[in-house]
């Protein structure tokens, strides 16, 4: 018999316990496998990023969650909070013009939660060097795929980076009420975002952030519902590249909502943001998006996008339905 206690699985026997790793190992083959066939090569990613390079490229990181330690040179390091990072950070100063990457990984990622560090396993997608019509509709593909051999009770929420971008930027926020509000809404917290918002000085943008959180459903919904709000060019943008993903992803599954207050807790995304969930979580199962603007801060602009599946959360999903 198993709990969970502060999300973490605690068990009564060694038995019981083996059977969990099992079952975790049994399921990370299956997706290893799964990759491998559809064309995806395997790297072994690093644990260790520089301190100063990671929170520069990433600004949104809280540095208290940051696991650091000094390495011979007293340079400080930090056990990896994201593996994509680390990769973009490896390929990009050897990137060659015309190079086309598919690979796949099983990694760790750490992060320092209060009382101790959260060690958490995870398997990673990336596609780097492509970018055609097909490129995202093909990776929410996959994603949709290893969702669905796992349940039938699942959903995929699309945002659009680009969208939100256009929006908050024609706004003219000060940093700090930038960040503040992509904090209210990656914590969907509709009163203090609205409360937040009536505090600064009124631009016509602003109403349609105010309403963000309720621009949630079909891409018909999400787009009759801004027929009257502010748009602008880049926001236009990102929903026509929703539009392209709807035509061709409602043909293939009909578990897709649009969410655009999608935000993550990395700052690199920069075009659609996805995630998918699982019934008997409310944690993401997946989570990724694109991030072509991110590679070039280490060297070359390169069409990326990827995600990555929450081993741990879907173990713990899998092994209550086995018990």
């Amino acid at each position: 018999m198993a709990f969970l206690i502060g999300g973490e699985m605690r068990f009564l026997n060694i038995e019981d316990e083996m059977k969990y790793f099992q079952r975790m190992f049994l399921l990370r083959k299956e997706i290893e496998n799964f990759l491998y066939n559809e064309g995806f090569m395997n790297i072994e990613p690093s644990i260790f990023e520089g301190y100063d390079e990671f929170i520069s490229v990433n600004s949104r990181i809280d540095k208290k969650t940051t696991v650091k330690i000094l390495d011979s040179n007293k340079d400080i390091l930090i056990l990896a909070p994201d593996i994509t990072t680390g990769i973009i950070n490896k390929f990009m100063p050897r990137w060659e013009y015309g190079l086309k990457l598919k690979i796949f990984y099983y990694g760790k990622t750490y992060k320092y939660n209060g009382t101790g560090i959260k060690e958490n396993r995870e398997m990673g997608v990336e596609i780097l060097g492509e970018k055609n019509e097909n490129t995202d509709q093909d990776t929410l593909n996959v994603a949709n795929r290893i969702l669905n051999k796992y349940s039938e009770n699942y959903l995929i929420e699309i945002g659009s980076s680009k969208f939100l971008k256009g929006i908050i930027s024609a706004c003219s926020f000060k940093k700090e009420d930038y960040h503040n509000i992509l904090d209210f809404l990656y914590s969907k917290n509709k009163q203090e975002l609205r409360e937040y918002l009536e505090k600064l000085p009124y631009k016509e943008p602003m109403r349609t952030l105010y309403n963000i959180l309720e621009l949630e459903g079909s891409y018909e919904e999400i787009t009759y519902q801004l027929k009257d709000m502010y748009l602008n060019d880049l926001a236009r943008e990102g929903l026509e590249e929703l539009k392209a993903i709807d035509s061709c992803m409602k043909n293939i599954t009909d578990k897709i909502i649009y969410d655009l207050s999608l935000v993550s807790e990395l700052s690199y995304y920069d075009g659609i943001i996805f995630r998918g969930y699982i019934e008997g979580s409310n944690k993401a199962i997946i989570k990724g998006g694109r991030y072509d603007s991110f590679t070039e801060q280490y060297g070359y602009k390169v069409p990326a996008i990827g995600f990555t599946v929450e081993l741990d959360e879907l173990s713990k999903i899998l092994y209550r339905e086995d018990v």
